[in-house]
């Protein structure tokens, strides 16, 4: 369950929800009038987050290059027989 508080507790207490996000390293939805306002998180944290989302993504496009890239030496006809591969 995500942590949740309003906007005017946020300005109340900056100081000690700053210090709980840094020890949770999650993020916290704040509100306002009991709606979704925004979203803040630790600095560090949301740089890991997105440093490793960066990661994932570069892992991702290295297997589709590699599909793309036989995909198309299978168009061009430089295929395998099952039986020369599978010896």
């Amino acid at each position: 369950m995500p942590a949740i508080t309003s906007l005017a507790d946020f300005n109340r207490n900056q100081s000690a929800v700053i210090s709980r996000l840094k020890e949770t390293a999650e993020p916290l939805y704040l509100t306002r009038n009991g709606k979704s306002a925004v979203v803040v998180m630790d600095a560090e944290a949301i740089d890991r987050a997105i440093s490793r989302r960066q990661q994932e993504h570069e892992r991702e496009m290295d297997v589709y290059r590699g599909l793309l890239a036989g995909y198309q030496e299978a168009q061009e006809g430089k295929v395998f027989e099952t039986g020369d591969v599978f010896v």
